[in-house]
């Protein structure tokens, strides 16, 4: 069933789900973990970018690329680990810039993975 789902997204990457767990059950229990993780994060993201605080960035970068890259494309996996690497040497205004660019393509990742969980519950 991941297959079939996999064709429709763009940063999801759900055979990359079948290395962590092998029956339906478990996936949504994945994705359900997955979606509320990464919208408070993205929440606490938001909110750490308008404090410019840069502690609270470089560590948000640093959960998110810990889950997030296990599960999306490479492209966004590599995006990610790259800003998340350089991230620790910066100030929270040069961080502001790639961060909102990064922004985006999290919040899509959120609606795929979303997506992805209301088919995984249609087939339990």
């Amino acid at each position: 069933m991941a297959d079939i789902i996999g064709a429709m997204y763009i940063l999801l990457d759900t055979a990359r789900a079948s290395d962590f767990v092998t029956d339906n059950s478990q996936m949504l229990n994945l994705a359900d973990t997955f979606v509320s993780s990464l919208q408070n994060d993205l929440h606490a993201l938001q909110n750490a970018l308008s404090e410019s605080d840069a502690n609270a960035l470089k560590s948000l970068l640093h959960t998110l690329k810990g889950y997030v890259t296990f599960l999306c494309n490479e492209s966004l996996a590599n995006q990610l680990i790259d800003i998340e690497a350089k991230a620790r040497e910066m100030t929270a205004e040069q961080l502001q810039p790639m961060v909102n660019a990064l922004l985006p393509a999290l919040v899509n990742m959120h609606r795929e993975v979303t997506d992805w969980r209301e088919h995984l519950s249609k087939g339990s």
